[in-house]
């Protein structure tokens, strides 16, 4: 009887490599559907625990339903609204925003400006509210769906599945996480939005839903969303005006990172500070925008499925710092 063929470790992990380059390719080609799905899928899951909640009050499956689906729609609606209102004021506004040739630093200013202009496509408005329009009736339709998704699932692999026990309890530490990261984002959107009234900057609104949205990135998130308004601030008060509004944006910053955060959640990403700095890039080059918001539960979708192979064990090792947490605090 012949002996059974094995392949060899070093070919092995060569195999695994080229499996993930391959996969990599894949998902930028298919990257401007792949974005809007994944962000649909994303919302619908955040959105879900208030469907539960729901149901928890009393009301029944149908009702709650129909709620969470209506409260969907008209607040999809109202954001895409006011999105679309202040994208078309900053069209106007943004012909008219230059620095001051006397103001210091002037001409580096301007050449920001003239940078950011240039890589934002300001006049797709259209292209936003297609965007829109399908994000709002692909959560509501998932929403109605997100139920029956759990039960075909369970039937399928059966209720006592290691495979989907992990994937549940992946879905649930995520969804507790960024449901935090909603909130923080919400409160420090507010903060600036505040600042940015008493100082009377342009377009207020919009940059409060910017720095919301970006919060989500982590790191680099809230310094992108930094810069507009102190462009605004450096052209309509000078570089004193900058300054001033650059301090507050970091003092707000560092309450709700360093001290909201930390009070609402004591878990933290579970990976290395450079696995997610990283990942940003990468998940950004293969999805654009929707990549870098979407980096982090990616990331750790990546990391939990690499735990369950044997052979790629040891990646989600490198990628993770649970083990390095339990072994300190074992000592």
């Amino acid at each position: 009887m012949a002996e059974e063929y094995k392949i060899p470790p070093f070919l092995n992990q060569i195999i695994i490599i080229s499996i993930i380059v391959l996969a990599v390719i894949g998902m930028k080609y298919i990257a401007p559907i792949m974005g809007p799905v994944l962000i649909s899928i994303f919302i619908s899951l955040m959105i879900y625990p208030f469907l539960m909640w729901l149901k928890k009050k009393g009301f029944s499956y149908n009702v709650s339903i129909l709620i969470t689906m209506a409260l969907t729609l008209i607040m999809g609606l109202f954001l895409l609204a006011v999105l679309v209102m202040s994208l078309n004021q900053l069209i106007t506004f943004a012909s008219t925003l230059t620095i001051p040739p006397d103001s210091f630093l002037a001409t580096y200013a301007n050449q920001i400006i003239k940078f950011i202009l240039s890589s934002v496509p300001l006049e797709n408005i259209a292209g936003v509210i297609e965007i829109g329009f399908f994000l709002i009736f692909a959560v509501i339709f998932l929403i109605y769906e997100l139920p029956y998704v759990k039960s075909r699932l369970e039937k399928g692999f059966g209720k006592d599945s290691p495979s989907l026990k992990h994937t549940f309890e992946l879905v649930a530490d995520f969804l507790e996480y960024f449901v935090i990261r909603i909130k923080v984002n919400f409160w420090a959107a507010v903060g600036f939005v505040g600042i940015f009234w008493i100082f009377d900057i342009n377009l207020a609104i919009l940059w409060g839903i910017v720095t919301f949205i970006l919060g989500f990135i982590p790191y680099i998130g809230i310094m992108l969303a930094a810069i507009p308004p102190i462009l605004v601030a450096w052209a309509k008060y000078g570089i004193w005006g900058a300054v001033g509004i650059t301090i507050l944006f970091v003092i707000v910053n560092t309450i709700a990172e360093s001290y909201l955060f930390p009070k609402l959640t004591g878990k933290g990403l579970q990976m290395s500070v450079y696995v997610v700095f990283v990942s940003l890039f990468i998940w950004g080059w293969i999805m654009g925008f929707a990549g870098m918001f979407l980096a982090v539960p990616l990331t750790l979708v990546v990391i939990r499925y690499l735990e369950n192979f044997e052979e790629t064990h040891w990646l989600a090792l490198i990628m993770t710092t649970e083990k390095e947490e339990k072994e300190k605090s074992d000592n």
